[in-house]
């Protein structure tokens, strides 16, 4: 751990890049010394490079592109079940593993010693304090470093909070191992991008951090604590209560402003104070669906950071390779499609909806909010334009062709990020459409939400706000129609509840927004984790499209009732297409069962073994729940 001055240096062009990750694991060349660097803006620039591939974003393989992400939730079927919610599968880990959110600190380690470095390049005078370059990339850095720690807290909530190169004295390791408590280490986090905010401009490429982005960043990770502090207040999960178990490492713990209740306004108030700058800064953009398949987001009034893949250069993405072709492996549940508004703002359910029902997802879809009609495809969609100009249309799911990451899951298929263009579909590597990673709607929703939370009504902003939100949607913008015709006991969405609890109508609308906005963007499994929303996933069956109504014509004799299909309601089934009820074999055939555990990760068995913390009231504390000697499944 003496120093991490490795092959970092060549981070060429990583956001541009993919290949560039096997690049920087090589030894660095001779002829490189750590005096020659760090001296001009533009080591600064290569440094920090690689850390924009920490982003999610599409990719040559469907299990690692944004738009499958949200698998992992009750808004996406992918190819199988998803341990982390079921009870009994996953297991403490060994050692860590690699992933952004995962125990390490390889990342953070980087991030320390560009401080330590330029810092100490800026008191000899070898760079200049004042340029715009330097204090743009130091920015980015700082930004990088409450990224790295965002994904911890999500992962773990309490943990060390490192700003130093450590030495590789072990004595100091394992000092620097103790957990801090989480609203600690996100008071931590917003102190880090204050910080990047100083120092960062608008202005420059889309393609790399700005002030904005790093004010959209701490909103987001204030409305997180502020609601996981509210929500799991009075569990092991927050400090201050006597079943946290690093109550013996932090024996004089109290929150900074005086109670759990008003530590969570707190970061309510913050995050309305960092979303507001960018919600009136940035307008919408008028075309939702352009968004997912666009070569020119830097003209985009909306996205503030986006990836961009120059064919040719680098190796393109594969999303409209997988979706255009096939079922990439990747549905919406009929959860989702079931909680989008009609364009008159009224739930399918309401008295005068003018719903045309599901037996055709064209009915579905029909006088429906138009981010629907953007995401999911529907009979006469056009899924291929030639360019002998014909077109190819969407017809029904192909339940019977493909599997796995080129199967139909949920009969529910992806249109959202998928482009028309046959090139764009000629390889797993060909797509050359970018991708959206922050953009100002987030601003919109953060400010609602925590406006409702902190004050309990809606405020003037709130309700422009969303008002331009439902507008840009097609939906009537009257947003206390749609509140006074809410029934949450029709509501089919998990996220009617907060631990175990019914909200109100107002606020389970707000997150019906948020749901609904950010559709396949990876974003749905924070959300519901920080509003201890799964509490209530009890024996739940995961369903997609209405198959046994009308559809399972279209397949002649090729469906078979559990081999390739879920029963027919005949059969002791359901109408609504079942994934995992197949097969009496499938983990989730029962339904999802959710436990409490798994709302934080387990700490790697290891680091108890590194950190002489086997025993009782070592320096690292296990998660609650999970065992720190065996690799086991979670106890609760």
């Amino acid at each position: 751990m003496k120093t991490i001055f490795y092959s970092l240096i060549f981070a060429i062009l990583c956001f541009t890049a993919s290949s560039c990750e096997d690049y920087l694991e090589r030894e660095p060349q001779d002829f490189l010394s750590e005096e020659s660097y760090f001296n001009k803006p533009s080591d600064l620039e290569l440094f920090v490079n690689k850390f924009y591939s920490s982003f999610d974003v599409t990719a040559d393989v469907g299990a690692r592109s944004l738009y499958a992400k949200d698998r992992n939730s009750d808004d996406l079927i992918g190819p199988w079940e998803e341990e982390n919610l079921l009870t009994g599968f996953k297991l403490v880990p060994s050692t860590a593993g690699w992933g952004v959110g995962d125990w390490r600190f390889r990342d953070i380690r980087e991030c320390n010693y560009f401080i330590e470095t330029v810092e100490s390049r800026l008191e000899a005078g070898l760079l200049d304090e004042q340029n715009p370059d330097v204090k743009h990339y130091r920015g980015e850095n700082y930004f990088f470093r409450a990224w790295f720690y965002f994904n911890k807290l999500q992962s773990y909530g309490d943990f060390p909070i490192i700003t130093t190169v450590l030495s590789d004295d072990n004595e100091t390791l394992i000092e620097a191992s103790k957990r801090q408590p989480r609203n600690e280490v996100a008071r931590f986090i917003l102190n880090d991008l204050d910080k990047a905010i100083a120092l960062l401009e608008n202005g420059r490429s889309k393609n790399r951090i700005n002030k904005s982005t790093a004010q959209l960043l701490a909103s987001r990770v204030a409305l997180f604590e502020a609601t996981w502090l509210k929500y799991h207040q009075g569990s092991a999960r927050v400090p201050g209560n006597a079943k946290w178990p690093g109550a013996y490492l932090h024996p004089d713990f109290a929150f900074q402003s005086g109670s759990i209740q008003a530590e969570s306004n707190f970061f309510f108030q913050k995050a309305m104070d960092y979303a507001q700058p960018v919600a009136n800064s940035y307008q919408l953009a008028a075309n939702y669906q352009d968004m997912f398949v666009s070569h020119n987001l830097a003209a985009n009034t909306e996205v503030l950071l986006f990836k961009s893949y120059d064919i040719g250069t680098v190796l393109g993405h594969g999303a409209t390779h997988y979706l255009q072709r096939t079922g990439a492996g990747v549905g919406f549940t009929r959860s989702l499609v079931e909680s989008f508004l009609m364009k008159n703002g009224l739930p399918i359910y309401a008295s005068g909806s003018e719903y045309e029902g599901d037996q055709r997802l064209l009915d579905i879809v029909t006088n429906r909010d138009e981010r629907l009609q953007a995401a999911l495809l529907s009979e006469g969609d056009i899924r291929k334009l030639n360019s002998d100009g014909s077109q190819e249309f969407f017809a029904f799911p192909d339940l019977i062709t493909g599997s796995g990451w080129q199967g139909v899951t949920s009969g529910y298929q992806m249109e959202k990020w998928m482009s028309t263009d046959p090139q764009e579909a000629v390889a797993s590597t060909a797509g050359s459409t970018e991708c959206p990673i922050f953009r100002a709607a987030e601003a919109y929703l953060n400010y609602i939400e925590a406006s409702y939370e902190l004050n309990g009504s809606l405020n003037s902003d709130a309700l422009a706000y969303w008002s331009t939100l439902r507008e840009r949607a097609g939906i009537d913008k009257d947003v206390q129609k749609t509140i006074n015709n809410t029934d949450l006991s029709q509501e089919r969405d998990l996220a009617v509840y907060s631990a175990g609890s019914m909200v109100d109508e107002t606020l389970y609308n707000i997150r019906r927004e948020r749901r609904n906005e950010f559709i396949a963007e990876g974003m749905r499994l924070m959300d519901m984790y920080r509003w201890r929303a799964f509490d209530t996933m009890k024996d739940y069956i995961v369903e997609g499209f209405n198959l046994w109504d009308a559809y399972y014509t279209q397949y002649g004799n090729d469906l078979n009732e559990g081999d390739n299909v879920s029963y027919s309601p005949e059969n002791g089934g359901s109408k609504y297409l079942q994934p995992f009820r197949r097969s009496t074999s499938n983990r989730a055939y029962n339904g999802y069962n959710f436990p409490q555990t798994h709302y934080l990760s387990a700490v790697p068995l290891d680091e108890f073994t590194l950190t002489n913390s086997l025993g009782d009231n070592g320096a690292l504390y296990q998660n609650p729940g999970w065992s720190k000697t065996a690799a086991i499944p979670a106890t609760e």
